[in-house]
């Protein structure tokens, strides 16, 4: 795989195909993510796959809050459907210490650590011919997740639903880069 055209082609799909993806897949999409690189080593991604009975469960853990709080603008049940279709799904967790003990500082650190395990994940997807979507909205029955799973000493960080595409969308506008710069870069003199 060229990193440059992974980064270039991979795109967030919300359309899948009704076609299994293969376990040896997702333990080499969680094996990429254990490699990215983490903040004094720390390594705080933990990973769980749900299997189709819990995935199905989750989903309509989702519509219900979505229902529920129909008053509230969110994504849920968008995020509910995409995970529906959706062939797999793997949940990214980190353990709860920080709760626990308010002096460690470690919360914006492992986040970020936790964001390049992620994106590694959806890298790896791409190099495998698969679609997925990072989703949060599995954040709104948090706690309804972990207690279903019994997980009560981790904290929920996101969500990769995974497929094979049925439709790849068109590039999204990306805002130019002189609006996201916050500073000049100066030329270099060879290059003047």
């Amino acid at each position: 795989m060229e990193l440059d055209k992974a980064i270039s082609n991979r795109k967030t799909i919300r359309k899948f195909k009704n076609q299994n993806v293969p376990n040896e897949y997702l333990y080499e999409i969680i094996q990429s993510a254990m490699l990215a690189p983490s903040a004094k080593n720390r390594q705080p991604w933990r990973f769980y796959i749900l299997d189709d009975k819990q995935k199905e469960d989750i989903t309509n853990m989702m519509y219900q809050w979505g229902e529920e709080y129909k008053d509230i603008h969110t994504s849920i049940k968008g995020s509910a459907n995409q995970m529906k279709t959706a062939n797999k799904a793997i949940m990214v967790f980190t353990p709860n210490y920080h709760s626990k003990n308010k002096k460690i500082h470690y919360k914006k650190p492992d986040y970020l650590s936790l964001g390049a395990a992620i994106e590694h994940m959806n890298l790896k997807c791409f190099d495998l011919g698969l679609g997925c979507t990072w989703i949060c909205d599995t954040l709104y029955v948090a706690d309804e997740i972990n207690e279903y799973l019994k997980l009560d000493d981790l904290e929920q960080v996101s969500t990769l639903i995974i497929g094979y595409p049925e439709e790849i969308p068109g590039r999204r506008e990306r805002f130019p880069m002189d609006k996201l710069l916050l500073n000049n870069i100066p030329k270099d003199k060879n290059n003047q």
